[in-house]
């Protein structure tokens, strides 16, 4: 994470927005579920409050902010006080690893990912989901993140500069979704592909 963490601030209203807004939240993870595979051992980096992780039974985490690592805790799931950058896990540790919403705010996306590949097993699997730039909603999000707690300091990605990155780590895409595609708290359609929905989903496995 950036040094400047809005997550150790405002793990409150972090929360509120999930609880207030539950059939985005909904149609983001059933886009996850989509592409989640069978897994044994699952962890996600960037656990947050543990929302996502509870949904998908991920039973452990990475969380640097005391005040989302503490509800992500509360919720049953092992959380270790990491960033993405450097994890405290052995090569070849989990069949799946998730990271949601996370990438805007890394430091270094590429050691990231390097550090995923090392901690993942030959054929494990790695899910990130991301707030697409090149999407409609994406453009506007950056356009005003300023006004955000949570965006002001975010470095979104577009589709194709995730799939580049992912290749230069040595992760080949496997197959890729998308939802939300206004902010109308509604469900709303899983659609194959990107650069529609602001909240896309990209599944990859090691080369």
């Amino acid at each position: 994470m950036t040094q400047d963490n809005p997550y150790e601030i405002f793990a409150d209203e972090y929360e509120a927005w999930f609880s207030e807004n539950h059939h985005l939240f909904m149609s983001e993870v059933e886009a996850i579920r989509r592409l989640l595979p069978e897994f044994e051992k699952g962890i996600e980096v960037g656990v947050g409050t543990g929302l996502f992780a509870q949904k998908l039974g991920i039973k452990e985490g990475i969380e640097p902010s005391s005040a989302m690592r503490a509800k992500a805790e509360s919720r049953g799931i092992v959380v270790h006080d990491a960033v993405a950058e450097d994890l405290p896990s052995d090569n070849d540790t989990y069949d799946l690893v998730l990271m949601v919403t996370v990438d805007c705010f890394l430091q270094d996306l590429g050691l990231a990912l390097r550090e995923i590949y090392r901690v993942l097993e030959a054929n494990g699997s790695l899910i990130i989901a991301f707030l697409d730039h090149a999407s409609p909603l994406g453009e506007i999000y950056d356009k005003h993140k300023e006004s955000s707690p949570f965006y002001a300091s975010a470095n979104f990605h577009s589709a194709e500069q995730m799939r580049d990155i992912l290749h230069e780590s040595k992760f080949r895409v496997i197959d890729s979704c998308q939802t939300v595609f206004d902010l109308e708290n509604r469900k709303q359609d899983v659609l194959s592909g990107t650069g529609e929905g602001v909240f896309a989903v990209v599944l990859a496995g090691k080369l």
